[in-house]
């Protein structure tokens, strides 16, 4: 057996050493990509903007229409309305030797309007076009400054202030998925690390040392398997040669004991035995045990990402016949969360052990349900199953771990879709508990199909661990029974009813405002 001590050498310095390259390849690509990128951007939206002001510019054609405020004001009302990243805008008259503002709109209050300097002017008046970058706390605006030309002639300047929040909002949304990006990869690459050294290097090095610690307690029938032909399988070959030859050499010393004191060790042969079949006994019974728990912890894992891992293949089954790029969008955002579900299952596994408590927050159980909905849409389609369901638009917000009502829900959708293979009706009703008193409110969630149903006595057993009516491969028996857990831990109750041939019903009341008292 691998001890932690152990795990911390080889494999974990591999392990280590190469997400180390890994990250820091990624994210100095990343990190010069994005500027690139982002400085290319920010000159383009520096371009966009003075070809706005310059599309006042081109409105503006005589000038008794640069002096009609009353009409620049209302073009420009319009303008702030279409473009809500203006801040402001200011069209001035240079024809009287110095700058008279004829119109103005701004969506700053109480800001006073301030002259251009004569510096400016006079270079807006040669055609200039005159931009600046001007940070005012976390927000950024490009000041713009452009001529008003009238038959080819620089009669007026026209002053903008443009937000640049949209842009930066974009950046900022971008750098997040960049960063997403570059962690998923290198989880990715760290899981597969793991399974690839553990199985071509812990593995089979654990195993050596077991037929070691057998053969340091006297078994030397011990031989250690191995199919590869690396160092690793010539250290077995060479083990297996040399318990080999101590075997033989100790049976030849005994036989030659044996005969010279065969009277004198009968006895003493018969207890030698009879220890010796205990202690395989016992080898045998701890390996029993081991492989009964490693058998439970892979039942668990199959079943609680097999159904994300179905959602997954089924979105990407009709991702294939999708045409809209929202549509498409819209499932490769599921895919990706249901990758990141299949990740936290594992993690929830590993952490078993500790029994962690669950991550109490407000929970929409009407939203929950019918994103749920919506992620088991491949399976219910394909089985040809029409979902109905009745949610109470007032139902109050519960305390609960998001990932494990997920899980429950999930769970219990699970088992009405695999008991409609041939189509059917799946109802899904929540509701105010109407028997809770004021001081125990509680909400009411059902969830009926009319499958195949579950007779009477496999309905006593129903939430037993390891208990399952599906066909073999196709149920682990630990669905219901983790339902059954996750209800109690956020301190409700789980009923179900079912007729054959009719259907089942399985209810499930959650109270709203435990976490308030605990």
């Amino acid at each position: 057996m691998i001890t932690w001590e152990k795990a911390l050498g080889i494999q974990t310095k591999v392990t280590v050493f190469i997400i180390g390259v890994v990250v820091s390849v990624l994210s100095v690509s990343t990190y010069v990509s994005r500027t690139l990128t982002e400085q290319k951007a920010e000159e383009n939206l520096r371009e966009r903007y003075i070809n706005i002001v310059k599309q006042i510019d081109a409105g503006i054609v005589e000038m008794e229409e640069l002096r009609d405020t009353r009409t620049l004001q209302e073009e420009l009302e319009k303008l702030l309305l279409v473009r809500p990243n203006i801040v402001m805008v200011e069209i001035f008259d240079l024809t009287s030797g110095k700058a008279l503002l004829t119109a103005r709109k701004s969506i700053e209050r109480n800001r006073s309007v301030a002259e251009p300097d004569l510096t400016r002017i006079e270079a807006v008046k040669h055609g200039e076009v005159l931009t600046s970058l001007e940070r005012q706390g976390t927000d950024r605006y490009w000041n713009i400054m452009a001529p008003v030309r009238i038959r080819k002639e620089v009669s007026g300047l026209i002053r903008a202030k443009i937000s640049t929040k949209e842009f930066d909002d974009l950046v900022t949304e971008e750098r997040r998925q960049a960063f997403l990006i570059t962690a998923t990869a290198a989880l990715a690459i760290l899981i597969f690390l793991v399974w690839y050294l553990r199985r071509t290097v812990s593995k089979p090095i654990g195993i050596l040392i077991e037929a070691m610690v057998q053969a340091e307690e006297g078994n030397l029938k011990s031989q250690v398997k191995s199919y590869s032909r690396d160092e690793i399988g010539m250290l077995a070959k060479q083990f297996n040669q040399m318990i080999y030859r101590i075997r033989n050499f100790n049976e030849e010393l005994a036989e030659r004991v044996q005969q010279a004191t065969e009277e004198l060790n009968h006895r003493y042969d018969e207890l030698i035995s009879l220890n010796r079949r205990l202690s395989e006994a016992q080898i045998q019974l701890a390996q029993s045990e081991r492989l009964a728990a490693a058998g439970q912890v892979a039942a668990a894992i199959a079943h609680s990402i097999g159904t994300p891992l179905h959602s997954i293949l089924g979105h990407l089954h009709r991702l294939k016949r999708d045409t809209s790029d929202d549509k498409r969008e819209e499932r490769l955002k599921i895919i990706h969360s249901q990758v990141e579900r299949v990740v936290q299952i594992i993690q929830d596994l590993l952490d078993t052990v500790r029994k962690p408590a669950p991550s109490m927050v407000p929970v929409r159980i009407n939203k929950l349900l019918e994103e749920l909905l919506y992620l088991v849409t491949p399976g219910i389609s394909h089985r040809g199953i029409k979902v109905k369901t009745n949610l109470e638009p007032l139902l109050p917000d519960i305390a609960g771990d998001v990932n494990q009502l997920q899980e429950l829900f999930l769970n219990l959708l699970t088992n009405a879709m695999d008991a409609m293979p041939g189509g059917g009706e799946l109802e899904v009703n929540t509701g105010i508990n109407q028997n809770a008193d004021s001081n125990n409110e509680a909400i009411t969630i059902t969830i009926r199909d009319n499958g195949h149903g579950v007779n009477e006595a496999n309905l006593q057993k129903i939430f037993e661990p390891f208990f399952t009516t599906k066909e073999r491969n196709r149920g682990t028996g630990l669905g219901l029974s983790i339902c059954r857990d996750i209800t109690k831990t956020h301190h409700g109750e789980i009923y179900v009813s079912s007729h054959v041939g009719k259907g089942t019903t399985f209810t499930i009341i959650l109270p709203v405002k435990h976490y308030e008292t605990t």
